[in-house]
């Protein structure tokens, strides 16, 4: 009886399975040694948060896999359009060398050298001998012999970040199976490269923010320096000592004064001349906002309050371990004075909409124009909050009321105005700084530092005259209103200014309505031309 196959067929039958078993075998183990290095990858890279460390490590990992004469890491710097070496190691070096400074080391244009071309089209290329490789571009910083080349990109996405270079200084040194240990190593520290990459950008970032920060702090600091304050009428170096011994003591303070008079400025100088000046200065204008919405921006308000409403913090909050400003509290209505108080009183709070009581820990400076003492009387302001304000209080007179401040101010202010506009040297002429303080300045410094820039702008030469001012002839003050001098009342010497100041604005003002015509202004006035003459020479 014959067998249904002979032995030979049976053997090569044998033979191809032998060989499918070889393949697949191979393939498996293929796999083990792809998972193996993967995880190798995986726990090399995993700890590491800084970006030079990485680098390192990825050309560490590609010199200990395949042991090139020189491996290196590329990576692209976006803002340039260039490919920047960053890492690199060579069979004898102990450890990975990493190129702190991008600006000192090899960098090539994106789609120059091979390793370019591979940042461009994001596919690898294998130069099995480079002298024949146009796309070849040797450097003088290299200090082997390259003669094979093989260049991989690090992909995220579908962008290429970097590129990693192996070189030999034989011909044909790599294969196929080598780049397919280099795609791993790639794919696998692609993604924690860009993760370090990034994190470098927010660090870099985050320090320059925080320098930033610093150097805002000092700036505040130096400008609301209680010695930055200009002022020297004696009730305003009154106002600066009082300013300097309140701002060391965590007390509420009350500033009152006409608007436009600088209580925020004030208000800035408790700030930070205080132990809180670390801390935020939150500033509310409480006359800006209707009642309904001035108590949400005081307190926060919660989530779901209404149909589309998300959790907002509220000032008082977001000035925890700082300074509140209230400004115009006079204009706050009585619930939302009571609700004022209560944070005062219990130093906590509950947002609109909320039951969670939030403890503060704040400093309130409030400010008003308005007389608050009147308002007790007629109900509209409430006497407990009134005088849980007032612990302190700083009362600022009108501009008016101290001219020896105006010289300063307005000097100070065109300062600044040629400098914001470059303009050049200004000054002003002894007329117009008369004029400016003979204004009632009803505007108060606001008022008086829009005029002198505006006066900045279109005077056209260095000198600003009273031509140049633009205050309305009924807002300016007769020189027959001589303010009389502060704590000045001896009556004779006191007299005796005041009629020299009533003459000098008479005659002043005759010279002006003459346009400087001697013989006109006497007549004017009703007296000689040499009794004119005689008086100009003693003023």
């Amino acid at each position: 009886m014959k067998s249904s196959q002979d032995p030979e067929s049976s053997g090569k039958k044998q033979n191809n399975l032998k060989k499918i078993l070889k393949d697949i075998n191979a393939k498996y183990l293929e796999k083990i040694e792809e998972l193996s290095l993967i995880r190798h990858i995986g726990d090399a890279l995993k700890d590491i948060t800084d970006f030079p460390s990485v680098c390192k490590s990825i050309v560490h990992i590609i010199q200990q896999e395949l042991d090139p004469d020189n491996c290196s890491l590329m990576v692209i710097d976006e803002e340039q359009g260039e490919l920047v070496l960053r890492a690199a190691k060579g069979p004898y070096d102990d450890e990975a060398a990493f190129f702190e400074n991008p600006a000192e080391t090899t960098r090539f244009k994106i789609g120059e050298s091979i390793a370019g071309h591979v940042a461009r089209t994001g596919k690898s290329i294998l130069a099995q001998d480079v002298r024949s490789d146009d796309r070849f571009v040797p450097t003088e910083k290299t200090q082997v012999e390259i003669r094979s080349l093989m260049s991989i990109p690090l992909v995220v996405g579908e962008r290429v970040i970097a590129v990693l270079n192996l070189s030999h200084n034989i011909a044909g040194a790599f294969n196929a199976d080598k780049e397919r240990i280099l795609s791993i190593i790639a794919n696998s520290s692609a993604a924690a490269l860009e993760n370090t990459r990034l994190y470098e950008k927010l660090r870099q970032s985050r320090d320059r923010l925080a320098r930033e920060n610093v150097d805002l702090k000092n700036e505040l600091f130096r400008k609301f320096s209680i010695k930055n304050i200009i002022g020297a009428s004696r009730s305003f170096l009154e106002i600066l000592k009082k300013v300097e011994k309140v701002a060391g003591v965590d007390v509420n303070v009350l500033v009152t004064g006409e608007s436009g008079t600088g209580k925020e400025l004030i208000a800035r100088t408790l700030h930070y001349n205080s132990a809180r000046a670390d801390g935020p200065l939150i500033a509310v204008n409480c006359a800006a906002l209707p009642d309904t919405l001035l108590e949400s921006e005081l307190f926060g308000i919660e989530k779901g309050v209404a149909t589309g409403v998300e959790q907002r913090l509220g000032k008082f909050e977001l000035a925890h371990s700082g300074t509140i400003f209230l400004d115009e509290i006079g204009d706050m209505s009585l619930p939302t004075q009571a609700k004022i108080l209560r944070v005062l009183q219990e130093r906590e709070f509950q947002r609109v909409g909320g039951s969670k009581t939030i403890k503060l820990d704040v400093r309130v400076i409030a400010a008003t124009n308005r007389d608050l003492e009147a308002a007790l009387t007629k109900g509209e302001f409430r006497e407990d909050l009134y005088y849980r304000l007032k612990v302190v209080e700083i009362h600022i007179p009108p501009l008016r009321q101290r001219p020896e401040d105006i010289p300063l101010l307005a000097n100070f202010f065109l300062r600044t105005a040629v400098k914001k506009h470059d303009m050049g040297e200004k000054w002003f002429s002894q007329e117009a700084l008369d004029q400016l303080m003979n204004a009632p300045w009803k505007g108060n410094v606001r008022e008086l530092e829009n005029v002198v820039e505006q006066a900045a702008i279109f005077s056209t030469g260095e000198v600003i005259g009273p031509d140049n001012l633009t205050i309305a002839q009924d807002r300016i003050t007769s020189e027959l209103k001589v303010f009389i001098p502060e704590n000045r009342l001896n009556y004779k010497e006191t007299l005796r200014e005041v009629a020299e100041k009533a003459e000098m604005g008479l005659i002043k003002k005759a010279l002006q309505k003459t346009k400087n015509n001697k013989s006109q202004a006497a007549k004017l006035l009703g007296i000689g031309r040499r009794t004119l003459m005689y008086k100009l020479s003693k003023m």
